[in-house]
């Protein structure tokens, strides 16, 4: 199993929040031009039916890593049908919703990835505390 980290900032005009819309419709989304980040579509094909995502939000390193969903990919074949918009989606089962003022804070290291609209999660203290925080309301940090 791997862990993802997803933004749901659309930096459209205007820009446009859509942690809600991932929630409600059980599906994550990139809001980039993939054409424009070549990065990010060979990403996408790296996620895996069983794999394990969060809604994540961090613009820079001076913040701490902040969590507004966890769930499980259920479908990573990314289509139209799970997409917002003109942006093709994946299917996740959302096993927790902590958008709103539910969220959790997690110090996360300065490292690449983070602040970036999907990245993989390696880190041993991040993940134990995304874990931890699927049966806590509030979890407090644990660090390794």
């Amino acid at each position: 199993m791997t862990i993802w980290g997803i933004g749901a900032y659309l930096t459209s005009i205007p820009p446009e929040d859509v942690v809600r819309f991932f929630l409600d419709n059980g599906v994550a989304v990139i809001g980039h031009d993939l054409s424009k980040h070549p990065r990010l579509k060979e990403l996408r094909k790296e996620i895996r039916p069983g794999d394990l995502i969060f809604i994540k939000s961090r613009h820079d390193y001076s913040k701490p890593l902040r969590i507004k969903g966890i769930g499980i990919v259920t479908d990573a074949d990314w289509s139209l049908k799970y997409g917002y918009e003109d942006k093709e989606g994946i299917k996740v089962y959302w096993v927790k919703d902590l958008s709103g003022d539910d969220y959790v804070d997690i110090s996360a290291p300065n490292k690449y990835g983070s602040t970036h609209t999907l990245y993989q999660e390696t880190d041993p203290a991040v993940i134990e505390n995304i874990l931890n925080s699927l049966y806590k309301e509030k979890c407090k940090e644990k660090t390794l």
